[in-house]
């Protein structure tokens, strides 16, 4: 885990309103910003390099989740871990601070924000993403003994959305001296659109789906996939395998084998020892029930063990940082 603080801050004067009394500023005290984030694509580079966005809603005896600060960019303007921000704001007495950091920053319209519960919602309308968001929230409470204004906000950012991986092998045991090369790879049925809420903590997603796919023209006499067997309920992977979809980020969805199932489809070509020709296979199942929790990693392993059999293994590893997989479960069609 790495952690970045915020240290000395360039002093802004700062008026006083109407509604701050008898909430009024620490003066000297200037709300200061610390963050840590997940060892992943969304790294301390991403952060120093482009910033993140931070609002605040206050609530005490004159206002209710007033905004105080909308999406204010927090960046490292010199490289060297110190952050800033303009238009510095100042801690208020006997006040409760809400405070929504958001990455990426964004001054266009992916983010939106309630004032009357103090939500900022995210929207996407079309994964999945190169992107990963995330979002950290924290909340402080001036009126408690314990409150220290010289200490920074402290960010701590959780990713959004769910990284999905596929792998295609060939059956180690039924296909060892065999070939195996895979044409074309296809998922459908996938929910791209929602919105995620920050007071909820929950995506809700539309019925907008989408199919994603993968063609391999580039194939040659050579290709063999890696192979993989079952040893004890482990899983034994050699070689290379093809890899048609890669941390992919997805919108956090539940898989069933209903309405909400995601159809695989694999178009593939085998040429078995000793023969002259490349035969022809396409098979089709649909993905394990489960869920697709947010800032959880997903590896599906898929397993061609004949013309009649694939065999889809998936891993599931939780996120904060990446972790090593364990397997998960199997589902079998023949």
């Amino acid at each position: 885990m790495h952690i970045l603080v915020l240290c000395a801050l360039f002093v802004v004067a700062c008026e006083n309103s109407s509604f701050d009394n008898p909430h009024t500023e620490l003066k000297d005290m200037p709300i200061t910003i610390g963050s840590s984030v997940s060892v992943t694509r969304a790294n301390i580079t991403n952060l120093q390099n482009e910033g993140f966005g931070v609002w605040a809603f206050i609530t005490n005896s004159v206002r209710t989740n007033y905004p105080y600060m909308e999406n204010t960019l927090v960046e490292d303007r010199n490289g060297d871990g110190e952050w800033y921000y303009e238009d510095t704001k100042y801690w208020l007495y006997e006040t409760q601070f809400s405070f929504i950091a958001t990455y990426p920053y964004d001054d266009d319209d992916i983010y939106t924000t309630d004032s009357s519960t103090g939500d900022v919602q995210l929207t996407l309308s079309d994964t999945p993403s190169a992107q990963d968001y995330l979002m950290a929230l924290s909340s402080i409470d001036t009126s408690d003994p314990n409150f220290d204004p010289s200490e920074s906000v402290n960010l701590q950012f959780k990713h959004l959305l769910s990284n999905v991986s596929l792998n295609v092998w060939r059956d180690g045991v039924k296909h060892q001296n065999d070939q195996m090369r895979v044409r074309k790879v296809t998922l459908s049925n996938i929910r791209k659109a929602g919105t995620y809420s920050s007071t909820t903590d929950t995506w809700t997603t539309t019925n907008s789906k989408l199919t994603m796919e993968y063609t391999n023209d580039e194939v040659t006499d050579d290709d063999n996939i890696g192979a993989a067997t079952q040893n004890n309920g482990s899983l034994n992977l050699g070689g290379i395998p093809s890899t048609p979809f890669s941390e992919v980020m997805l919108l956090p969805q539940t898989i069933d084998a209903s309405s909400n199932s995601v159809s695989l489809k694999i178009e593939y070509e085998l040429k078995r020892q000793n023969a002259a020709d490349w035969e022809s296979a396409e098979l089709e199942t649909i993905l394990p029930a489960i869920t697709w929790e947010k800032g959880k990693q997903y590896v599906y392993n898929v397993v061609l063990s004949s013309v009649t059999d694939i065999t889809v293994y998936y891993i599931q590893t939780k996120v904060d940082p990446w972790g090593t997989p364990q397997v998960g479960g199997t589902v079998i069609i023949k």
